[in-house]
């Protein structure tokens, strides 16, 4: 008989909740989710547990917490599962000072660091032979020559401490049309006092409709579980959640499959995984553009499609079941905003019309409404959401007003 377990979801927001969901979707388990805060999308849950400390992100009141708490789950084994990249990386350095009835499922420190660093992770690309834009690192502000032309994408190594140094002006990442552009971005980074590199990227033309996200889990062992692929259609707006997914459409594709399969050959990595790339039309190539050490906040649409994602982990180490990968391929919506958000700014065309016909048949759905969760505190808080959802498209999409 397979032993009992509680989900110790690390994080308190969408992400976690959409793990917890999962879990409860397929066993009916209730998760306790830590954090440093009881943010409202994990608030008022009818399978969560919030237990927040405001000093959980610092590694000994972590390490503390978690091993004060070991005891009260019983003899059921705590699966712990990062669901935010600083949660991803403190987890993996400090694991082993876990009581030892924790099973934490994460990769070590030294593999985390390589896959999570975007320069990192572009020099394994380079040495695998996996295709990935072309990119220049810089670590001051002085601008490089550049071995690609305008526009060029810039973005942050390290996206944590990134965010711990906010400026006017401050983006996830910047889409630069000239060399004055550049200038003035990289002044205003490092002078914000951020003192870590920054990757200059050759910007692959196309917006949301070139993009893909794909999901996964490798087991302990190292051979993978699942990968499943989607098609987002539309991204969010908003400055500091650009490259947000608003909406996805799940899909299959062999040929982004055996390519990510190559790459996880050469790591030791166990774990939730995404990856984010954009197919790039002047040659015909998908291309890497980042490893996240975690399930997604989209990641959901995994689970919509019929591949529930909690079952990776307990199939993994709880069940010990080691069958043949998954390569999802079922048609799907799943949806980060109001419907109506993207019936009325997804981008005309065949991926507009395909999101549109799923729409319509019903095959639609979203992380945060539709499991009966109906707490009126929780409803109410995540209709605040969507609300504020649509007036920040309004707001930085365009002067469109949104149709009812």
């Amino acid at each position: 008989m397979a032993r009992k377990f509680v989900p110790v979801l690390l994080g308190t927001e969408i992400g976690a909740y959409g793990m917890a969901r999962a879990f409860w979707e397929a066993y009916k388990v209730k998760s306790v989710a830590y954090g440093t805060f009881p943010l409202t999308p994990t608030a008022h849950s009818k399978f969560i547990e919030q237990r927040c400390d405001p000093g959980f992100a610092n590694a000994e009141t972590f390490v503390a917490v978690l091993n004060r708490d070991a005891a009260t789950f019983g003899d059921a084994v705590p699966l712990i599962i990062p669901c935010g990249d600083d949660y991803s990386v403190l987890l993996s350095e400090h694991k082993s000072e876990l009581d030892e009835r924790y099973m934490p499922i994460c990769s070590g420190p030294g593999v985390l660091t390589e896959l999570e660093n975007k320069a990192s992770f572009y020099a394994l690309c380079e040495r695998e032979g996996v295709p990935y834009p072309k990119t220049v690192r810089v670590d001051s502000a002085d601008v490089p020559d550049l071995p690609f032309p305008f526009p060029v994408a810039v973005k942050p190594t390290n996206a944590a401490l990134y965010r711990e140094h906010p400026f006017e002006g401050q983006k996830k990442a910047f889409i630069l049309e000239d060399r004055d552009m550049l200038a003035e971005t990289l002044r205003r980074i490092y002078a914000s006092g951020y003192d870590e590199g920054l990757v200059i990227q050759d910007f692959i033309p196309g917006g949301d409709e070139n993009m893909r996200v794909l999901n996964g889990y490798v087991r302990s062992d190292g051979t993978v579980s699942l990968l499943s692929l989607g098609h987002p259609i539309l991204e969010d707006c908003a400055p500091m959640r650009i490259g947000n997914y608003a909406a996805i459409v799940s899909y299959g594709d062999e040929q982004v499959y055996e390519t990510v399969e190559r790459l996880l050959e050469h790591v030791s990595y166990f774990g939730y995984f995404n990856i984010d790339m954009k197919y790039d039309e002047r040659d015909g190539i998908f291309k890497l553009l980042d490893f996240n050490p975690r399930q997604g906040r989209s990641s959901f649409f995994t689970t919509l499609s019929g591949h529930n994602l909690a079952r990776c982990a307990v199939e993994d180490v709880i069940e010990g079941r080691r069958e043949a990968p998954v390569h999802a391929s079922e048609e799907v919506l799943w949806v980060g905003v109001p419907k109506t958000i993207v019936r009325r700014y997804a981008a005309e065309g065949p991926d507009k019309d395909w999101a549109m016909r799923l729409m319509r048949e019903g095959r639609v759905g979203t992380t945060l409404f539709g499991a009966h969760d109906n707490d009126p505190r929780r409803l109410w808080n995540m209709s605040k959401l969507w609300v504020h959802y649509i007036v920040d498209f309004k707001k930085y999409f365009g002067k469109r007003d949104l149709e009812e």
